[in-house]
Formats: C-alpha cells, sequence, structure tokens
C-alpha cells in the first residue's frame, strides 16, 4: 500500500509539473538564477557626474574609488550628458566581467534611458543639471561636490575652503609686491566658490591700499569673454598691470596665455587658485608665481564617505552650511594650503605620483574588462581549446600566457585564472618633506586569461624548440604582453 502511494505521489509531481512547463531542472536553475539575481539587487548603487572641465578629475575618481575598493559597492560614473554611465570600483571582478560583456557602457541594459536606474545616491559635481532633478523625483539624495547647483538642495555639499583660497593667492601676491594694479580674473561670477573667493582676496589686499584691484568676469557658458576682456585691457594699460589673480585652472590658463602672447609672462605675476599638473609645471617654468592645493583628492574620499552615510541613513559630520537660492545646505569643508616655490617640489611629485597610479589603475581595469568580455564571447570555444591541449602537452618548454612564468601549462588546461594583489602605501607629508605619516591600502583582483590564448601558447609548444610560424610567434607574442601588462 505505501509502495502504491508513493508511485501515485510521483506520478502527480509529474503530472502538474507537466502542466506547468517546468522541469525540475528549470526549478534548480531558476532558483540559482533568481539568488544571483538578488545577490546584484542587494548591491548598493552610487551614480556619479563629475565635471569634465575639472583639472583634478583623475584625482577625486582616485579618491572615490580608493574608499569603494573597500567595500561591497559599485560605482556607476554618468556621462556628462546625463544620458548613461559606466561601472567602475567597488564591485568583484565577476560583477566587472558581466558587466563589460552585457551591458556596455551605459552601466545596465537600457541604462540610456535612465541613467539613475538602481542608483541610491547621487554625487554631483557637473553634468547635465537635469539629472539632479530626475533624483530628486525618484528621492534620490543628492550630493553635491565643489558646488551647490543652482536651483537644487541637495542632502549636503563637500568643498574646498574657497574664503581661504582667495586668502592664500592674494597673500602670495603680496609676499611679491606691495603697489600696482592687480587683475581678479573669474570665469564664472554665479559659481557659489566664486564671490567666497573674492571676499578672501578682497580681505587681504585690503590692508594694502597702494595696491587698486580691477575685476574682470566672464559670464556663465561663456567664460571665455574674461580672456577677451583681459586681452582688451592689457592693451590699454600696457604698463600699468602688475599682477593677475586667476580663481580657476580654467581663467589662469588663459590669463598664462595672454601674457606669453603680449611678452609679459616674466613681468606680470600669475597666481592661480587650483593647483593641477599644468599649473604646476607652469610655476616649475616660472611662468606662475603661486598657487593653492585645494585637496581633490580628498574631496573625492570624502564625497564617498558622506554617500555611504546617505545610504545608510547616518547623521552627516558637518562642520558648516552654504548659502544657496534654495536656502542653507549642510557642507564639509576641507581644508586648503598654499603652493610655494618653497613646497613646489614636494607637490608637484605627490601630483603627478596619485595622477600616474590612477592612470595606470585604469588602463588595468579597461584591459580585465576587455579580457573578460573576450573570454566570455569567446566561451563556446573552450572545449575546443582543452581537446587541443590535451593533445600538445608533450610539447617542450613554454611560457606562461601572461609571460609571467615559464611552468608548463598543465594537460587539459582550458583557460587561467589570475590573482593579483597591489599593495599601495601613502605617505604624509609636511612642507620641508617630513613623513608625518603612513597608509597602506591593499586591492587584490582575480583575473581570467582567455581561451584562445593558451590555445595558442599551446600550438607554440608543440613545435620543436619552441618554435612556430611566424603568424602564430607574432600572435602569440602579442597575446602574451597583452596578459603580461593586464
Amino acid at each position: 500500500m505505501l509502495k502504491r502511494t508513493t508511485h501515485l505521489s510521483i506520478m502527480l509531481l509529474c503530472l502538474s509539473l507537466t502542466i506547468s512547463g517546468c522541469s525540475l531542472q528549470d526549478l534548480l536553475g531558476n532558483k540559482k538564477k533568481s539568488t544571483a539575481q538578488d545577490s546584484q539587487k542587494q548591491k548598493p548603487v552610487i551614480a556619479v557626474a563629475l565635471d569634465d572641465n575639472d583639472p583634478n578629475q583623475v584625482l577625486i575618481k582616485k579618491g572615490i574609488e580608493d574608499m569603494a575598493s573597500k567595500e561591497n559597492v559599485q560605482i556607476k560614473y554618468l556621462s556628462p550628458s546625463g544620458t548613461g554611465g559606466q561601472q567602475a570600483q567597488g564591485q568583484s571582478s565577476q560583477d566587472q566581467k558581466s558587466s563589460s560583456g552585457q551591458t556596455g557602457s551605459s552601466g545596465s541594459k537600457g541604462g540610456g534611458d535612465d541613467p539613475l536606474q538602481g542608483a541610491k545616491v547621487l554625487v554631483f559635481q557637473g553634468g547635465n543639471p537635469e539629472v539632479i532633478q530626475s533624483a530628486l523625483s525618484k528621492k534620490v539624495p543628492v550630493l553635491a561636490l565643489g558646488q551647490v547647483p543652482p536651483g537644487s538642495k541637495p542632502a549636503g555639499v563637500i568643498l574646498p575652503n574657497q574664503e581661504k583660497v582667495g586668502e592664500l593667492m592674494a597673500q602670495a601676491l603680496v609676499n611679491k609686491i606691495q603697489e600696482g594694479q592687480a587683475i581678479i580674473l573669474q570665469g564664472n561670477p554665479n559659481e557659489n566658490g566664486t564671490q567666497e573667493r573674492l571676499a578672501g582676496m578682497r580681505q587681504v589686499l585690503g590692508k594694502y591700499p597702494k595696491i587698486s584691484v580691477q575685476v574682470i568676469a566672464g559670464q556663465p557658458g561663456s567664460e571665455s569673454l574674461a580672456k577677451q576682456a583681459l586681452v582688451e585691457y592689457i592693451r590699454k594699460n600696457p604698463d600699468k598691470v602688475q599682477a593677475v589673480l586667476a580663481d580657476s585652472e580654467t581663467t589662469a590658463a588663459q590669463a598664462a596665455e595672454v601674457l606669453r602672447q603680449t611678452g609679459l609672462d616674466k613681468k606680470v605675476l600669475l597666481v592661480g587658485g587650483q593647483a593641477n599638473v599644468l599649473s604646476l609645471q607652469r610655476m616649475a617654468g616660472g611662468n606662475q608665481s603661486g598657487d593653492v592645493d585645494v585637496a581633490p583628492y580628498l574631496q573625492g574620499v570624502n564625497a564617498y564617505q558622506w554617500a555611504q552615510k546617505l545610504l545608510k541613513k547616518e547623521p552627516l559630520d558637518v562642520n558648516d552650511s552654504v548659502t544657496s537660492d534654495q536656502g542653507e545646505i549642510p557642507a564639509k569643508v576641507l581644508p586648503v594650503k598654499a603652493v610655494t616655490p618653497e613646497n613646489l617640489a614636494i607637490t608637484q611629485k605627490s601630483y603627478t605620483k596619485a595622477i600616474s597610479m590612477a592612470e595606470q589603475a585604469q588602463k588595468s581595469q579597461t584591459q580585465q574588462s576587455a579580457a573578460g568580455a573576450k573570454s566570455s564571447s569567446s566561451g563556446g570555444d573552450n572545449k575546443d581549446s582543452s581537446s587541443s591541449g590535451s593533445n600538445q602537452d608533450k610539447s617542450g618548454g613554454s611560457s606562461s600566457p601572461s609571460g609571467a612564468s615559464s611552468a608548463q601549462i598543465p594537460q587539459g588546461a582550458s583557460k587561467v585564472t589570475e590573482h593579483v594583489k597591489t599593495t599601495i602605501t601613502r605617505e604624509y607629508l609636511n612642507d620641508k618633506g617630513t613623513v608625518l605619516g603612513t597608509e597602506q591600502s591593499a586591492n587584490e583582483q582575480v583575473r581570467t586569461v582567455p581561451a584562445d590564448v593558451i590555445k595558442k601558447e599551446l600550438e607554440q609548444q608543440k613545435q620543436p624548440g619552441g618554435q612556430s610560424g611566424k603568424s602564430d610567434q607574432k600572435s602569440g607574442d602579442k597575446s602574451g604582453g597583452e596578459g603580461q601588462s593586464k
């Protein structure tokens, strides 16, 4: 009786599966797929819109990504138009491979239609202002970086001490001259930080009655008008101008060009307010007298930290507030420091090294994503590669696909995964070059060498003495070089 009941239960289960159009394997597969999707959905996404005109965008990005790499988050950078974005640090290699193979540069399927798809927080420095309104309408918290966008009321703003920037710029001037005419060159006078910088400059220059001040400003969307006005003013007053204070890299570069064209680059002092690699090069070449380090890396670090607080609904560590057209905005104001001839070498080395590391990391990530996409597209060839490896394993010595070792490829190998661990040591120095403290961070990645690279290596091993046809040798060398550079 029990056996008959059991058979009846099995028949009913099979009938149920047949009617529903599902198999037991489908149920198990769907459960596994659902679990993976749930895991992906649980990973918080932080959307980041950076200003393409910021000369220190790479350092801001590095600050964000260094923090994100330590936690299980996903950074999605939006394009300047706000129509899409690309995923970045803070996710596993498998996630990166999946996104690069399936989503393209938009960061998600259909991401071009909704750049904020999946985002829980928006960090906004520049780009399409409509993205902010879209975020606010969807109740996605907005964190402003550098300045408060007009017409919006973000949850907070991270920015350098703009008034102090102006004071340091003016101080660099009065350290050289105490009388004459100084031009304050502004790009967009309506930006939040512009008026604060101007107030800081006036506070210092007001103590020197023999220094007269002439403010030349551009207009929103037409910052080049400031350059044209500077050219006209110098033409009419060729011997009166003693110095130019340019509060951004855009205006500083314009002023440097004007002074060079008029032959005044060695006679008129130029002081900038946004240190970057190019401005530091001008200082080293004697074409700029001073600058201000606005801590772009720390801007990125603090922006990420505040974004995390918004994600977790934790209170922000506010130390100031900013007045906007929408009211008071909670702010975190970061300290700035003057770049002088005395600390120029240290500052320049710090900027150059940090940018080099950021660019190398970006290059490695791009190559890894490309390798992942290539591996995914050639997944159907793995079986053939495995068979090829089995038949060719008896060949002589060889090198690994990445060129990192000379170990022979084991029989039956169809792909290679490499574990790469990078350790970064960061030093904090004072103006005299003394190390005040050190910090270490580690980043571990797993990358996969495509199956076709294994196949080519095995073909080379089969040849006597490790030689092969010219075309195969070139192809193998190229593949090995790519693997080594990743």
